[in-house]
Parts: structure tokens; sequence; C-alpha cells
């Protein structure tokens, strides 16, 4: 390595030592050299295990920096104004009479507070879901279930798998653990599969997600986003992110 590249690296990895996280455009102006510099010495410090490459930037890279799902009641209480706006969102593209599949999550699971359309078949594979709507006499409800997962209080295995292949629906209403690179993401394998049937089986897919999942890497790859219709999110969503996600499918906030 040349002294001016190690001594660069170096000053990247000090800058980040004092903010946790870094914008390309940011050390380009710092360090008075091109963007495409910095983006090179990025990429070299990642493979290096240094640093952590997101979308415009890096952030610090850590020993324990490992994705851990919360529990259901831990993630109710995080980002609620952020989930409440992403979820109202999707509320509002659900038409008369439409055919819907609403996944389990803590944003997903806010879209009942917010439906003004009439005689909607919703369909899920959630619990909480399934309780908030199953008085709801103006609509259709259809529990998908098989074996369940407590943390989420979703089913999933074989017999609901084997179920959602044969469903079609107009639109789906997925909620993810991350959104990272060009994928959504997710924490769990099982979930993750038959989220993905529901997904190829739908002719309108969105993915709704509060914008902290953004530059969040989970456990399982779920789709990618150029797929996509279109990621439901809220209004804090970092420009650098908007930037390049509107690119892949469209952002609705």
């Amino acid at each position: 390595m040349n002294n001016l590249k190690e001594i660069r690296q170096k000053n990247i990895i000090r800058l980040l030592d004092k903010s946790n996280f870094l914008k390309i455009s940011d050390v380009s102006r710092e360090l008075n050299v091109t963007p495409m510099t910095i983006r090179r010495d990025i990429n070299e410090l990642a493979e290096q295990g240094l640093v952590e490459k997101i979308h415009g930037g890096a952030k610090r890279k850590s020993s324990d920096d490992k994705y851990i799902e919360l529990s259901h009641t831990e993630k109710k209480a995080i980002n609620t104004e952020s989930k409440k706006y992403a979820a109202k969102k999707a509320a509002e593209l659900i038409e008369d009479n439409d055919t819907v599949f609403i996944g389990a999550g803590t944003t997903t699971e806010l879209i009942y507070k917010y439906i003004t359309a009439n005689n909607v078949k919703i369909i899920t594979n959630s619990i909480t879901i399934f309780n908030q709507f199953k008085n709801e006499t103006q609509h259709e409800l259809i529990l998908i279930g098989g074996t369940l997962r407590e943390k989420t209080g979703t089913f999933v295995g074989y017999f609901t798998r084997k179920v959602i292949q044969d469903i079609r629906v107009q639109k789906c209403f997925i909620g993810v653990n991350g959104i990272y690179g060009d994928f959504v993401t997710t924490a769990d394998e099982e979930e993750g599969v038959v989220q993905q049937i529901v997904i190829d089986n739908s002719y309108n897919r969105y993915i709704v997600s509060d914008s902290s999942k953004f530059g969040v890497e989970a456990f399982q790859v779920l789709y990618e986003t150029k797929k996509l219709t279109a990621i439901i999110t809220d209004n804090r969503i970092a420009k650098e992110y908007e930037d390049y996600y509107k690119d892949k499918c469209k952002i609705i906030n």
C-alpha cells in the first residue's frame, strides 16, 4: 500500500471512530480527494473487515455488529410514529373489493387502524392481524394456519406453504427486518420462505417498513428490491437511501 493511501485509510478509520457513520461525499471534501477514491478505500477497508459498507458511505465495524431479532413486544415500543406513518400510507393503497395479504410485523399490523375500503378479502398468517380484523364484518378474513412461531405470532411450515402456494392476491403488504444492498431481508428462514411465496403470487408487491430498517442486514435475503412494486416507508428516510432505492422500485412516503 502506498503511503498516501495508507494515510487516507487511517484517516477514514479515525473519522469513523468519532462519528460511527460516514458519507462518501463528506469524506471526499474532508480529505480533498475524489468520491471514487474514497469509495475504493472503503471497499478495501471492508474487505479487511475494518468497516462495513452501506449505501453512500460506511459505518464502523464492531465485533458484535450482528443482527439480533427483538421480541414482538420490544419491536412495538420503538419507532412508533414512523410505523404509524408507513402503515397509513399502506392502508391508502387498499381499495374496495381488493384481495390482499397482510404479513406479520409491528408496522403491518397497524394497517388495520387506517383501512377505509369496504368488502376487502384479507388473508394473513399472523395471529395478531387476524385478531384485529376478526370482528370486522365488512371484510372477509382468512387465517392461514400451520406451525406457530411464537416470537412473532406467525404460522409457518409445510402446511402454511402448501395453502399459500395456491393463493393469488392483488396486493401484498410484507414487513421486513432489514433493507440492505439490493435486497430486503428477514430474520427467520421459515417466515422468509412463506413471504417469498406470497410476494411471487401477488400482482402488486409492497414492502412496509419504517426508515430505521434501511442499511440493516438481517439473517436471510427475502427478495430483490428491483422486483418489488414499492417500498412503503416514513418521511424520515435518509436522502441517500431514497435516491438509491428509487432507481430500483417506487418509494412511497
